[in-house]
This record gives C-alpha cells, sequence and structure tokens, in this order.
C-alpha cells in the first residue's frame, strides 16, 4: 500500500509540503489501524540495525497520534547492549537535547503531546537516530511536519564532527514517489519498517533496496 504520485512543485518546496502533510497523516493513520503488531515486527530487527550500525547509543521518540512505535525496538536494544536515549524538545529554532532514557524510566510531559526523559537525565551525543516521519522517498528524503527540529539537529551533530546515522521509522505503505527537498532538509540514510531495514542505494540507481 502506498501513496499517490506526489505531484510536487519544484518551485515552492515548502507549499508542497503543507499541501500532502494532511493527505500522509491520514494514510499513516489508517496503516498504523491495519497494522496493530507493527511495533513488535519492528522490534524483531534489532540485531539487524546493530550488525550494520553498531552497539552505540540509540535515540528514539515517543510516539504520538498515529506514528509508528520504537519503544518495543529501544527496550530490544537496550536489553542486547545498546545506550538508548529519548529527545527533549527545545525552544523554536533551536536543534533537540537527547537525554539517556531507558524504556523503563519515567518521562515529563513534552511539547505537542509528546512525552520526554526528565531534564536531569545524562544529555548524550546519539550515534543513532531513529526518527519520525510522515513519509518518505525512494532518494531516502523524508517528510516531517514542519517544524524541522530533526533536519537542524542532524545539521549541528555533524557539522561539529560528530559521526551519526538517521533512520526513519515508518510502515511500507508510507512511501511517496517523491518528497520535495528545501535548502535546510537532510536525507535519511535508511528507513526501517515491520518488514525490515531499507537501505540508500546510489543515486544513479534512485532509490532504496530491502536487505
Amino acid at each position: 500500500m502506498s501513496l499517490p504520485s506526489s505531484g510536487f512543485c519544484r518551485e515552492d518546496p515548502a507549499a508542497s509540503k503543507a499541501a500532502f502533510r494532511k493527505l500522509a497523516a491520514a494514510q499513516r493513520a489508517k496503516l498504523a489501524a491495519a497494522h496493530p503488531d507493527a511495533a513488535s515486527a519492528l522490534a524483531d530487527h534489532s540485531e539487524a540495525l546493530i550488525n550494520r550500525f553498531g552497539r552505540g547509543i540509540y535515540a528514539a521518540y515517543f510516539p504520538i497520534r498515529s506514528e509508528l512505535s520504537p519503544l518495543d525496538l529501544l527496550r530490544r536494544l537496550g536489553d542486547l547492549g545498546c545506550a538508548t536515549s529519548l529527545p527533549i524538545t527545545p525552544a523554536e529554532g533551536q536543534p533537540l537535547r537527547f537525554h539517556r532514557w531507558a524504556v523503563s524510566g519515567r518521562l515529563d510531559d513534552g511539547a505537542y503531546g509528546t512525552k520526554q526523559p526528565p531534564s536531569d537525565c545524562e544529555l548524550c551525543r546519539p550515534d543513532v537516530i531513529l526518527a519520525p516521519m510522515l513519509a518518505y522517498d525512494q532518494a531516502g528524503w523524508r517528510l516531517g511536519y514542519g517544524g524541522g527540529f530533526y533536519d537542524r539537529t542532524i545539521a549541528v551533530l555533524r557539522g561539529a564532527g560528530h559521526q551519526l546515522t538517521v533512520i526513519g521509522i515508518a510502515f511500507e505503505g508510507q512511501r511517496l514517489d517523491r518528497i520535495p527537498v528545501g535548502p535546510y532538509d537532510m536525507p535519511l540514510d535508511a528507513v526501517l519498517t515491520p518488514s525490515g531495514l531499507l537501505q540508500l542505494v546510489p543515486h544513479e540507481t534512485g532509490g532504496l533496496m530491502a536487505e
């Protein structure tokens, strides 16, 4: 199941993104209702993530609305010896801050209806970010919510020389033909779905491939 061809306007990617966010959100809600075991299936790929990306610090997110939950996956990664963390949403225009957190840990209320670690939890720089999204395309571009938090965070961490892998978490049916790309957008390194890890392939081949 997939979203229809995007027909995005190259001249105005911001307007194109805004036009498709509602459609993408509705599609994701349908997928979430149709696949209640998706979070458990996602967690089954924890060893595949470690085999490819190592046992570093993994950052995930607390799911809201119809986001595919990464919490089972994060728990499994922790059981396998990885350090785990969640972000604290900052003021508008600032990058995310990541704090060490295990799935059984306490959570405080955060912005936009989400939950986040207490601010006194240890700050960290994740090696792998598991990012939520509304949609993705075969070139690895991500359709987010418009706040720019993840793009800004990725740019700051990589700009400081930190080696970082960014993996989008999604249902297979969230894939679009093409996401409009703005000047500050950061591409994903991979997409993880309940069916497995989709790894970016060279640009000339134009897409993602299942492992």
